[in-house]
């Protein structure tokens, strides 16, 4: 996932040094198009993986196949509707995320090389769960990283050496997930590997329950984008492009954090559905808590950082930060206060997504991910101004947690366990 996080973070970093305050409030508008590639990618790949982990746990060996195969065949269809999507309502599309005057024909230039590689981007995070799931996760971690070190690689060359601007930050992009694609096939020609690609078959149980189990993913990662959509729209009309472009650092600061903790709730998928499975309630509530734990540990790190070093993380992104420190010092350090309660709420959610609690992980996303920010992005500038902006995202990640620990049995049992009360 931090592999994941580096394919936008390559782009802003060379963007904002080689285009300035336009070119990173252009990426940022075009940002959510990301979210919408990795959350289908992660509804495929979760919903499929946390069916097949369960199954196997339970000792069922039939049929997992099958699961693999439908999750695959999902992914190339969403992949392929959203290139339909980039060939017939770009601009509207562009128009839509926000874009307008000098930045339009910069997101417009991004977008429309980015979206046509809609269908690796899907592919290749689905792919990488099941591989991770068949008992190979470095290979996974390591297709992630190539690729984001290609895509890091291919933004230098292709914005600083070549001077392609928008468009050439969006093909190193774009190229990325096909260097991962390349890297995580080599699983199938491997002794170890127990999974393959079968005749699919029209058996919509099996893909309703792949789709069923990975909606909270796929919610959490849309419901990202939506987010950022919402804040680029709230701090247009209190401080302009501007604002965006420090929202632009700040978010890609946070999904480093994000894509991190995400990371974690991902790793214990895999253990956690198939002690269930095999009904070891025990080893699954211990990996609760080293998950929690180590969420804790890295939020406060993440504080810490956002708290001490808010002027040297901006100067990353920008040759000369003068101008967004004012905004994007005091956003930093109320934003980064965030990160103390949102590993953990990921991690919970992840628990009980991978007991198959699709029902109740999907509230939780929503509370989350969605619902609480919206109210809270509505409410807090009108008293605070904009850093009522950066209040939303701590404030989430205090009623979530609150909520969550009320309203559901689970997650309580889980966060007493995780900390020692029982």
């Amino acid at each position: 996932m931090l592999g994941t996080s580096l394919y936008v973070l390559g782009d802003t970093m060379i963007v904002g040094r080689g285009l300035g305050t336009q070119g990173l409030a252009a990426l940022n508008l075009s940002i959510p198009i990301i979210n919408v590639f990795t959350g289908l990618g992660l509804l495929c790949g979760i919903g499929g993986a946390t069916a097949l982990s369960v199954d196997r746990g339970k000792g069922k060996k039939d049929g997992l196949n099958g699961i693999f195969t439908k999750s695959l065949m999902l992914a190339l269809i969403a992949g392929f509707i959203l290139t339909l999507v980039r060939v017939f309502f770009l601009d509207g599309f562009v128009s839509f995320l926000g874009a307008s005057g000098n930045t339009f024909s910069l997101a417009k230039d991004y977008l429309g090389v980015l979206m046509a590689f809609a269908t690796p981007f899907v592919l290749n995070t689905t792919l990488m769960i099941f591989v991770r799931n068949d008992g190979a996760p470095k290979l996974a971690m390591v297709s992630m990283l190539v690729g984001a070190v290609m895509n890091i690689l291919l933004d230098y060359i292709f914005i600083i050496k070549f001077n392609w601007q928008m468009w050439g930050g969006a093909l190193a992009t774009g190229l990325a997930p096909v260097f991962g694609l390349v890297i995580l096939s080599t699983h199938f020609i491997r002794k170890q590997n127990r999974i393959k690609i079968e005749r699919p078959e029209g058996d919509w149980v099996k893909y309703r329950r792949i789709i069923h189990n990975g909606i909270p993913s796929f919610i959490i990662e849309l419901s990202a984008g939506i987010v950022i959509f919402a804040f680029n729209l709230r701090l247009l009309g209190l401080a302009g492009d501007l604002a965006v472009s420090t929202y632009s650092i700040i978010a890609n600061l946070s999904l480093i954090a994000t894509a991190i903790f995400t990371g974690v709730g991902q790793g214990i998928q895999p253990i956690v559905s198939t002690n269930y499975g095999a009904r070891r309630m025990d080893r699954a509530l211990n990996t609760i808590r080293l998950a929690t734990l180590t969420s804790l540990i890295l939020g406060i790190l993440f504080f810490i950082a956002g708290v001490i070093f808010p002027e040297h993380l901006i100067g990353i992104f920008v040759k000369d930060p003068s101008e967004l420190l004012v905004i994007g010092v005091p956003g930093i350090r109320i934003y980064f206060s965030a990160f103390l309660f949102m590993g953990i709420n990921i991690s919970l959610n992840s628990y009980i997504q991978s007991k198959e609690k699709a029902r109740i992980s999907l509230q939780l996303s929503l509370l989350r991910g969605l619902v609480l920010i919206i109210l809270n992005l509505f409410i807090l500038p009108i008293f605070f101004g904009i850093n009522g902006v950066w209040l939303t995202m701590p404030l989430t990640e205090i009623l979530t947690f609150a909520i969550s620990n009320l309203a559901f049995k689970r997650i309580k049992r889980a966060v007493r366990h995780s900390f020692g009360f029982s």
